[in-house]
C-alpha cells in the first residue's frame, strides 16, 4: 500500500505542476465549452437550449478524462523513463502492478478534479440535467470505464514512445482526431454513417453517450443496448490489459533500453 501511496503521490504532483496538462486537461476543455455555448449553440431554440448546453458539458468532461488519460499518464511514464527510474525500482522490491496502480490514481484523482471545474463551469453558463439518483450512479460507473479506456491508451502511448513531448502529443493527437470524428466534440447525428459506426465501438465516445443518455436524453440511437454495452466494456478492458502488459513488458524487463 506504501508503494501505491508514494506512486501517486508523486504522481499528483507531476500533474498539477505541469503546464501542459493543466492547460489540455483542464483549460482546453473549459474553452471549447465556451467556444460550444457560445458560438455552436447559438441557433438551438431557447426551451432545447440548457439542455445541449449540459451535453456540451458532459462532453468535455469525457474529453478532459480521455485526454488525462492518454497524455498525462504517457508524460509521467516517459519523464521516469529519462531519469532512469524504472531501472532503480528493477532494484528495490517494488512491483510493477503497485507502481501502474499508483500513476493510474492520480491520473483519475486529476481527471475529476478537471471534471469538477468543467461542470461548475457549465451550470453557470446555463447547462442542465436530467438527473436521478441511479441514472447519475450509472453515469459515474461508466465514467470510471472510460478512465480505464483512456489509460489504458496512455499506458500504451508512455510504454512505447520515449519522448515526453513525442508522447504528449501523440496522446493529444489521438484524442482531439478521435474525439472529432466520434461524436465527442459534435453531435453523433452530424456525423456520417460511417463515423457513426466507429463512434458507437469507440469506448470514449461510446461512454460518453451512455453518458448523455442517462443525464440528458435521447441522442440519435440507444447507446444502452445489451450488444453496445458489451462492446463499450470489452473493448475498455482490452485496452486496460494491453497497456498493462506493454508497460510491464517494455518499461520494467527492459527499463530504459
Amino acid at each position: 500500500m506504501n508503494q501505491i501511496i508514494a506512486t501517486y503521490i508523486k504522481g499528483i504532483k507531476d500533474n498539477f505542476m505541469s503546464k501542459s496538462a493543466l492547460f489540455w486537461v483542464i483549460a482546453w476543455p473549459v474553452i471549447w465549452l465556451f467556444l460550444a455555448v457560445f458560438v455552436f449553440l447559438r441557433g438551438v431554440p431557447a426551451e432545447f437550449a440548457s439542455l445541449a448546453k449540459g451535453q456540451s458539458t458532459v462532453s468535455m468532461v469525457t474529453f478532459s478524462i480521455m485526454i488525462c488519460g492518454m497524455t498525462s499518464l504517457p508524460a509521467n511514464i516517459s519523464e521516469d523513463r529519462q531519469r532512469g527510474l524504472f531501472q532503480k525500482l528493477k532494484t528495490m522490491p517494488v512491483q510493477p502492478w503497485k507502481e501502474a496502480a499508483g500513476k493510474i490514481l492520480a491520473v483519475l484523482t486529476f481527471g475529476l478534479v478537471s471534471a469538477a471545474i468543467i461542470i461548475v463551469a457549465g451550470l453557470l453558463l446555463g447547462a442542465r440535467f436530467n438527473i436521478s439518483l441511479t441514472g447519475l450512479l450509472k453515469s459515474l460507473g461508466f465514467l470510471m470505464l472510460g478512465t480505464i479506456a483512456s489509460a489504458g491508451i496512455g499506458l500504451i502511448i508512455g510504454s512505447l514512445i520515449k519522448s515526453v513531448q513525442g508522447s504528449i502529443m501523440t496522446g493529444v493527437g489521438i484524442a482531439v482526431v478521435t474525439s472529432a470524428i466520434s461524436g465527442i466534440f459534435f453531435q453523433y447525428a452530424m456525423l456520417p454513417p460511417v463515423l457513426q459506426k466507429f463512434a458507437r465501438i469507440w469506448p470514449m465516445s461510446s461512454t460518453n453517450s451512455i453518458i448523455i443518455t442517462y443525464l440528458i436524453g435521447d441522442i440519435g440511437y440507444n447507446p444502452l443496448s445489451v450488444l453496445n454495452i458489451i462492446l463499450t466494456i470489452a473493448i475498455s478492458l482490452l485496452f486496460f490489459i494491453a497497456g498493462i502488459l506493454l508497460y510491464t513488458f517494455y518499461c520494467w524487463k527492459l527499463g530504459d533500453i
